[in-house]
């Protein structure tokens, strides 16, 4: 097909528009004459001529080729075809449509010009230019750059003729896309501040970010202290009436140009330029300011295709040679005689000495702020939560900034640590951190980030019931509480609290650095007292891939014998930072509890573990709280099952004695060298200690033997009988080596029992 279609062009009768004179004026500062297709130079130029002489091509015919006198500017012009239909159009745009295809050496793809005179000049996305010089179509929404390698005449007719008939139906500007800038971008940028108010205007400086000549310039407030050798430009700030996107059809080389400019726009920057100088004009320092370098900052507010205000866009302009002041005395506004500024007035404007004064177009950037970030993210619908991070270590000083790069500003910052040098490795600190608080650290480098205090730093520690009314008002008034310091001490006390509403998540990464581990208590902390941390060791024992999970893989000696640190790659802590901030997004709202698990493949592939926590059953007797997980009571009732003979065995969990808390989460089942009958259970061992041995290597002791489990016949009670107690007495005597008590779960007709045997005393319960 591909050969057909090349045999097809070059024997295809060459299809030449009519004469007719055609006014390349404004298109380049040289004279054009014309010249034959064959004679063109541009490759691409070229094939667009042979292209649009064909006579089966529909998309455009062509006119004529044309070359400048600088020798590398050649144009050809073709009459583009635009499908249009019944319907009504919004804008003078015709079946077809003369343009100019331009290039030359500088230009990565051809500029497209509309040449017929009465093309109107206001469409969105068309390109600005200075006062008559014709304005180009802005064919697409990237760099030219960008997509050179993908340029053929094809591809940028068929871009015209889109363009052309998206422009006569008010289609082209899709409601999705932002409102097309007032002025056209420069190559010297100006930057303002993140808190730049666009609806006040007020006096700014402004001063290059470096010393290199086409560094930005950073605006600052006006009574800033600058650097004293930097250039300095007194820049100040106007506002002016709405105004169609798209109304700015020409860019001033000349403070002339830009008053005539905004006078097309009803805007009358003479009188906003007024306004400038009816402070205090003998105050030496305002005279100074007014005496330096012109930066003149005009905020345009935007209307859409329904008259409202959808953006504004702000614009500067800036001159090295002219002064506010000058500008003033040529508008008649003021005077400087004897050195001394004073205003006037009936004075004419001296317009030759308005146009001899040379302005320079910049391009605004907006400073960097929270939702300037959350733009940028992508995130726009996301909160901004007031938020507590608990430890800013590795993994949280890292997940913390990318949450802050992502909009989320608002920080308190909780740590009593001090960056070490062996921190650095994989802390977000720099090298002159070392032997600061990590907490001022991080602070600092957020601060910084969106150039005023969004995070405030704690040089705390959460130390249970000695924490500081500091530490627990900051948590009172927190929104979420996030918990990065990986000591199961502190995620208790959190899960245990009632000094805060906030849901609480905690994430860290396992010794080897292989995986990274969330427990949230959900939206509402209906999980609470360490039982999601329980959920997280079930989960290991649950997947034979995680049996491994809290091995250590090595350590590298920092000091003495306790001072060790895990060997992870920063390669991985910032994968795991990058995952930790983007689950703290997405679980602002997150209803229920819950335990996920990344873990590292060996390709690096990540694979997920997840699981729901659901409500425990839970009871309290002699001030010990027994939790028992809903897959224990089920487990126990299927071992029961139609109540023939009685069974037991071991019951496995966690405890914590500083809450007094027993936490069930798995009940083996009856060992097989057990004695039962219908009214008599004695629990065998063959296998016990071998599976208590392995759950503990698993979950490094954190899940261990807690008690034993034992079910009445059918008919009976769960009251405990005189061989229960016996039974009760026995675990007792074991657990109070470990300062716990004795814990049996007893199952009979009326449900799930709870007996608890401490010291002397002896309690029961249904649970």
């Amino acid at each position: 097909m591909a050969f057909l279609l090349q045999q097809r062009l070059l024997a295809g009768h060459q299809r030449h528009g009519p004469e007719m004179p055609v006014d390349l004026t404004g298109i380049a500062e040289f004279e054009f004459r014309q010249v034959e297709a064959g004679d063109l130079a541009d490759g691409g130029l070229s094939a667009l001529a042979d292209l649009a002489a064909r006579d089966d091509y529909e998309g455009c015919k062509l006119l004529s080729c044309h070359r400048a006198d600088d020798g590398s500017t050649e144009a050809v012009v073709i009459e583009v075809y635009v499908e249009l239909g019944q319907a009504k159009r919004e804008n003078d745009v015709r079946e077809r449509e003369p343009v100019a295809v331009v290039t030359d050496r500088n230009r990565a793809i051809p500029t497209v010009y509309p040449l017929r005179r009465d093309f109107p000049q206001h469409l969105p996305h068309m390109n600005i230019n200075y006062r008559g010089q014709r304005r180009s179509l802005c064919l697409f929404d990237a760099r030219a750059e960008d997509i050179a390698h993908l340029f053929n005449p094809a591809m940028l007719v068929e871009r015209v003729r889109w363009w052309m008939q998206k422009s006569a139906y008010g289609e082209l500007h899709g409601t999705d896309q932002p409102l097309d800038p007032a002025l056209a971008p420069s190559f010297w940028n100006l930057v303002l501040p993140p808190d730049f108010d666009a609806t006040v205007g007020a006096s700014y400086a402004a001063l290059r970010g470096s010393k290199h000549l086409l560094a930005p310039l950073m605006l600052v407030p006006w009574g800033s202290e600058l650097v004293a050798d930097a250039p300095q430009f007194a820049c100040s700030h106007v506002i002016t009436q709405p105004t169609n996107h798209g109304a700015m059809i020409d860019l001033p080389e000349n403070v002339a140009e830009l008053i005539e400019i905004y006078q097309e726009l009803d805007v009358d920057l003479v009188v906003e330029i007024k306004k400038l100088f009816s402070d205090d004009l003998s105050d030496p320092k305002l005279c100074e300011r007014l005496s330096q370098g012109l930066l003149l900052l005009i905020t345009t507010p935007l209307t859409d295709a329904f008259g409202e205000i959808g953006a504004k866009t702000t614009r500067a302009f800036m001159s090295q040679n002219v002064s506010l002041l000058d500008v003033a005395k040529a508008l008649g506004i003021a005077s400087d005689e004897g050195g001394s500024i004073g205003r006037l007035l009936g004075v004419m404007p001296d317009n030759d000495e308005l146009r001899r004064q040379r302005i320079l177009p910049l391009n605004v950037v907006e400073g960097f702020a929270p939702d300037s970030a959350q733009a940028s993210s992508g995130r726009v619908d996301m909160p901004n939560k007031s938020m507590v991070a608990i430890g800013l270590g590795a993994l949280g000083s890292q997940a913390v900034l990318n949450l802050a790069r992502m909009g989320q500003s608002r920080w308190k910052l909780i740590d009593q640590d001090f960056v070490a040098p062996h921190n650095l490795a994989r802390h977000a600190a720099s090298g002159y951190a070392i032997g600061q608080s990590k907490a001022e650290v991080i602070a600092q480098e957020l601060n910084e980030l969106f150039q005023k205090q969004e995070a405030i730093p704690l040089h705390e520690a959460i130390n249970g019931d000695e924490t500081s009314q500091t530490v627990l008002e900051a948590l009172g008034q927190a929104e979420r509480v996030i918990d990065f310091s990986a000591s199961v001490r502190v995620a208790r006390w959190l899960a245990s609290s009632e000094s805060f509403a906030a849901p609480a998540s905690s994430y860290f990464v396992n010794p080897a650095g292989t995986a990274l581990i969330a427990l949230h208590e959900g939206r509402n902390r209906q999980v609470r007292g360490g039982v999601v941390e329980m959920a997280y060791y079930a989960l290991l024992l649950e997947h034979e891939i995680l049996h491994t999970h809290l091995a250590t893989s090595g350590q590298v000696q920092i000091g003495s014998c306790r001072d060790v640190s895990a060997t992870i790659p920063q390669s991985q802590m910032a994968l795991f930072a990058g995952l930790s901030a983007a689950d703290i997004d997405a679980t602002h709202d997150l209803p229920e509890a819950c335990v996920t698990i990344w873990s590292l493949g060996v390709n690096y592939e990540v694979i997920v573990h997840r699981v729901d926590v659901p409500q425990f059953q839970e009871v309290t007797l002699n001030g010990w709280t027994i939790m028992v997980a809903p897959d224990v009571a089920a487990t126990i009732a299927r071992a029961r099952g139609n109540g023939d003979v009685e069974t037991g065995g071991v019951l496995l969990g966690g405890f914590d004695l500083d809450r007094k808390t027993l936490v069930v989460i798995a009940a083996l089942p009856s060992p097989t060298d057990s004695d039962a009958g219908r009214t008599y259970y004695e629990r065998g061992i063959r296998g016990v200690q071998s599976k208590i041995e392995e759950v503990e290597r698993i979950t490094m002791r954190h899940v261990t033997y807690i008690g034993e489990w034992h079910t009445h016949p059918t008919g009976s009670s769960s009251a405990p009988s005189d061989l229960d107690y016996t039974l009760l007495g026995w675990v007792a005597d074991l657990r109070q080596l470990f300062l716990m008590p004795g814990l049996l779960l007893i199952l009979g007709d009326d449900g799930l029992r709870a007996v608890l045997q401490k010291d002397a005393w002896t309690g029961n319960e249904l649970m």
